[in-house]
């Protein structure tokens, strides 16, 4: 894990660096999972730190490291 707990690094394993992870803000409904639906929606995903065993890195090529207050 990062020594500055407000940045999220490209290489940490949770849900911001996960390929799974959909960003549905625009629309209402936060950052989700792609991996898990419950009742035909993506599961939300509780943190952008949160990791689970269905992580797989992302390939994205321009994404920066996440930082947040």
């Amino acid at each position: 894990m990062n020594k500055n707990k407000n940045i999220i690094a490209l290489d940490e394993k949770v849900c911001y660096d996960c390929k799974h992870r959909i960003w549905l803000i625009a629309i209402g409904l936060g950052v989700r999972c792609g991996n898990e639906k419950i009742n035909g929606l993506p599961k939300i995903i509780p943190s952008l730190r949160h990791t689970c065993s269905a992580f797989v890195m992302t390939e994205e090529k321009n994404r920066r490291p996440f930082k947040y207050n």
